[in-house]
């Protein structure tokens, strides 16, 4: 196993024993965050050049998406304009709905990330 993956593990670990540590975690805390499956689209490719699991969190209007292999993508609102969004770099991110109910697409300065809800078809 890579640090990488290491690192992402134990962060996982440490999450779900915080939660059940101290038991505050209620539906609504839970409901916002969830395992996903990414596809990730280089700029002006047409084929994933890779496929993670990853952690899919958003609160208050602020996304997270943790891959594990240990990228991390950090998402904030822009704006009034809903779907806009800067990274941690302050350039523009934005939210697509091009995957209906299965999930969204967030186009980035370098690549196209696809956030399914179905992990199915993923290595555990």
């Amino acid at each position: 196993m890579s640090k990488c993956s290491r690192n992402w593990v134990v962060r996982r670990l440490c999450e779900t024993l915080l939660l059940c540590t101290f038991g505050f975690a209620t539906h609504a805390t839970l409901a916002d965050t969830i395992d996903v499956r990414c596809d990730i689209y280089p700029k002006g490719a047409d084929k994933p050049s890779g496929r993670y699991f990853c952690v899919y969190s958003q609160r208050q209007g602020y996304i997270t998406i943790d891959r594990a292999d240990g990228v991390y993508y950090d998402f904030m609102p822009a704006g009034d304009e809903v779907g806009n969004y800067t990274d941690r770099y302050g350039n523009p991110v934005y939210r697509q709905s091009g995957l209906g109910k299965d999930g969204y697409i967030f186009k980035t300065k370098s690549e196209s990330v696809y956030v399914y809800w179905n992990t199915a078809g993923l290595e555990q």
